[in-house]
């Protein structure tokens, strides 16, 4: 019998050996400090069937801050519509493909007007992009400049239809605040008017602006993302693709988990129309249906959200007090 219980105590107190040499892993979760800072995020999508001149990344969030056309850190690809690079094109930053160059035709003493925007009285706006940005400093709606203004007439920057044949890849990393908010590719040329964010476009154009993408990588801070390798493709009609990114801190960085949402562009309605008497006096009636098209604004948004907690996990050990104690409730 006393063998027996040195041999029972020494497995126990090996056991409790053991144990005490072991970490587990515990889950934590705090409260985020950290709400100065900066999220990045790290995209690259196809769009296979928009051209990269209607190709234009806009962000904006609950602080009222706008970011139109984010040009900084983004390299734009023209492509065929199978995806393959087009000949003699290549990669450039956004700001060399979006810049016009001023017309050879005018004369070098040319001095365009900027209708009052301008800083003093003899600045010149030679092109479009100088007139909107001068109306953009001081405040001014530029609502009707891309129709009326001499230099958008010429450089035929207005509301245009879509060409169709190639489409468009968009990469690059882009910073935001750190709050909710939302970035988005979207029909039209976006402005800021009265502190709303609004897209400038024709509404006849809109079945025209096929909104089909593949999402290669989308990551903040992470290598890991819940929507990298997501393709949708417009069937019948475009829409409003929305992703919902739910966004955790965690200690090596950002983790997101996603739902999404598609709405149609054109809908499908039904009307009666009354028919011919019949007998007894009563109408019989036709129902028509027919395709009408919403008002929504076609596109794809990522709206984000951010948990105002933080997940850790951290390894944890029994204690030497603990293991002691456990060693002496055993032998004695």
């Amino acid at each position: 019998m006393t063998k027996l219980s040195i041999a029972l105590i020494t497995v126990l107190c090996l056991n409790e050996l053991y144990l005490f040499r072991c970490t587990t892993t515990e889950t934590v979760i705090t409260v985020e400090k950290a709400l100065r800072q900066k999220l990045q995020f790290k995209i690259n999508i196809t769009f296979p069937a928009l051209p990269c001149k209607e190709v234009h990344l806009d962000a904006m969030d609950v602080a009222g801050d706008n970011q139109l056309d984010i040009s900084d850190h983004f390299m734009k690809q023209r492509i065929t519509n199978d995806g393959k690079p087009i000949l003699g094109s290549f990669k450039e930053t956004l700001n060399s493909i979006e810049a016009e160059p001023e017309d050879p035709t005018l004369s070098p003493s040319y001095c365009g007007d900027c209708y009052g925007a301008g800083e003093t009285s003899t600045s010149c706006c030679n092109t479009c992009d100088s007139v909107l940005n001068a109306y953009s400093k001081k405040g001014w709606s530029t609502r009707t400049l891309l129709q009326t203004c001499p230099q958008c007439i010429r450089e035929k920057k207005g509301l245009h239809a879509i060409t169709k044949g190639e489409g468009c890849n968009l990469s690059g990393m882009m910073e935001v605040n750190k709050v909710s908010g939302n970035f988005h590719v979207a029909m039209g040329e976006s402005t800021v008017r009265d502190g709303r964010h609004v897209h400038m476009f024709l509404p006849e154009d809109a079945p025209n602006f096929n909104c089909s993408h593949i999402i290669h990588e989308l990551t903040l801070n992470n290598p890991s993302g819940s929507l990298n390798g997501y393709a949708r493709y417009v069937d019948k009609s475009t829409g409003l693709y929305q992703y919902f990114l739910k966004i955790m801190p965690r200690k090596d960085g950002y983790v997101y988990s996603h739902t999404e949402r598609f709405r149609p562009l054109m809908v499908e309605v039904e009307d009666t129309v009354p028919g011919m008497v019949g007998v007894g006096g009563t109408k019989s009636k036709t129902h028509e249906h027919h395709m009408v098209q919403t008002s929504l604004l076609p596109g794809v948004f990522f709206i984000y959200e951010i948990e105002p907690f933080r997940v850790e996990e951290i390894e944890v050990s029994p204690s030497f007090g603990h293991f002691i104690i456990r060693i002496v409730g055993i032998v004695g």
